[in-house]
């Protein structure tokens, strides 16, 4: 701004010079250009006095002619510089809200879109309003818009609820549909028939199932024991499969018998697996060999002390037997053993069913890896800490292995047995996360009939767990609602005499 101050000051004062002096003229003015920008940059301090400089006299040559010098150049200086800096100032702004209104009309802000269309009735559409050609056409062929929606209205829990009668009780129970068979139904369907809802279970293998009691009282065994009596001596797969289901049902019927009916009981069940052992072909003596230990198995759960263990000793070695089933069973035995020792005791019995693992592995990988399971989560209860935690991971990997493609309630409930026994072990991240994901595997074996009250005990464990945690902030009512629906599936199977 001050080099255009100067400039136009140097203009000015060139047109007024006298040709006839002209290089003295020229440093006089700018001498006075110079003094008048340093008086303009450098401002007066406070308390001065602003005086006018002081001009040196020249020395005038006399030949030359005077030419009157006007009294005081300094004052139209310093009003065209003022001008200068208006006239620069006000073009600059005026091209800068050029530049701003050139731009803003060149922004285009698109147009709102509005939800109201979708609201109006198809009638008051007008046909004849063409579409915005921003807005391309569907295609009809791949179109799936929904239906126009029916706004109707909801009642709420906050209005007076109307008065409802019912002149008939209502029956909202699932009754199970039979099929319709010819004059003999098979076993299975009479097995199926009693008790509505049904305390007693078939699962497993199709030839060799197991027996699964859910409830508190025996109506059921009263029933099945009748059915399966009466075709212990028929033909075909419905023998079979009775002489199979015998022994097992008067084993499981036992905790709901006193003790003099439950020893009579066991007895009959273990004489009948030593018959059918011996009657036995050569396909069918493991699998009886099997049902024989879990029945002594159970016939010395009765006793108690030092019986009990030379009941066991009675029992044989696994030694002798290499065939699945069998295996199968010792596992069990070993597991049942460890329950009743301590110490260093229960760890060496944990050892041997680990061992016995390992002889089913070639056999049967998955089987085998299940039991092994079994077996670490088993001595993980004797362990603390990071040992306890090393076991547990140990039977996670082992379930995986275990489950594949399937699902197996039973394998299903000690993925959410394990896991919620490691959440304890776990930061509470980790933690949160574990009891996440019990509480899905304990859900998905719930679909199951024979192990929803399992499942229905397995997540409230589950939930009081994850309710302890740091991550679980406020208290949720999922327990309260998992207690009401335990409580109505226990209601169910409460039903008769116990």
């Amino acid at each position: 701004m001050f080099a255009l101050g100067a400039a136009a000051l140097v203009a000015a004062c060139s047109e007024e010079r006298d040709t006839g002096n002209e290089t003295a003229e020229r440093a006089r003015q700018m001498r006075d250009v110079s003094r008048m920008l340093d008086a303009m940059e450098t401002p007066p301090k406070p308390g001065a006095v602003a005086t006018r400089p002081v001009t040196q006299p020249m020395a005038i040559d006399p030949d030359t002619p005077a030419k009157a010098a006007p009294d005081d150049v300094s004052v139209p200086l310093m009003s065209w510089a003022a001008v200068c800096a208006a006239a620069v100032g006000l073009t600059g702004v005026l091209a800068l809200a050029w530049r701003r209104r050139k731009h803003r009309a060149g922004k285009v802000t698109p147009p709102r879109v509005s939800i109201a269309p979708a609201f109006a009735p198809a009638a008051s559409a007008a046909p004849d309003v063409p579409s915005s050609p921003d807005t391309p056409m569907e295609d009809a062929a791949i179109a799936r818009n929904p239906t126009t929606p029916e706004w109707t209205y909801q009642r709420t829990a906050f209005e007076t609820p109307s008065l409802q009668l019912t002149l008939e009780p209502v029956d909202l129970l699932a009754r199970p549909v039979v099929a319709a068979e010819g004059p003999s139904p098979s076993l299975i369907t009479r097995l199926h028939a009693p008790g509505t809802p049904a305390t007693l279970y078939l699962s497993g293998d199709r030839y060799h199932p197991s027996v699964r009691h859910v409830g508190t009282h025996g109506n059921d065994f009263l029933e099945w024991e009748t059915i399966l009596r009466e075709t212990l001596e028929a033909p075909g797969d419905d023998g079979r499969l009775a002489r199979w289901l015998f022994p097992a049902l008067l084993c499981l019927r036992a905790p709901c018998l006193g003790r003099k009916d439950a020893l009579a009981s066991l007895n009959e069940a273990v004489r009948f697996c030593h018959a059918m052992f011996d009657d036995s072909t050569a396909d069918e003596r493991p699998w009886w060999r099997a049902q024989t230990l879990r029945a002594e198995l159970a016939r010395l759960t009765r006793s108690s002390g030092a019986t009990r263990l030379l009941a066991l000793r009675e029992l044989g070695s696994d030694a002798d037997d290499d065939q699945l089933p069998a295996l199968d069973a010792w596992v069990d035995v070993h597991l049942a053993w460890s329950a009743w020792l301590v110490g260093i005791a229960a760890k060496e019995r944990l050892g041997l069913a680990d061992q016995i693992c390992t002889r089913l592995s070639p056999i049967a990988p998955a089987r085998a890896a299940r039991r092994r399971a079994e077996v670490m989560m088993r001595r993980a209860t004797l362990l603390k800490g990071e040992a306890r935690l090393a076991d547990l991971d140990h039977a996670m990997s082992l379930l995986h292995a275990a489950m594949g493609e399937g699902d197996d309630p039973v394998t299903l409930l000690l993925f959410a047995e394990c896991a919620h026994r490691r959440a304890p072990l776990l930061p509470p991240d980790e933690a949160a996360e574990a009891c996440s994901f019990a509480l899905a595997h304990a859900f998905a074996a719930g679909q199951h009939a024979a192990w929803h009250i399992a499942s229905l005990e397995m997540r409230i464990a589950i939930q009081q767990t994850y309710d302890q945690l740091t991550v679980a902030r406020t208290p949720s009512d999922i327990i309260t609602a998992l207690r009401r629906e335990l409580a109505d599936a226990r209601a169910l199977l409460q039903t008769g005499p116990a």
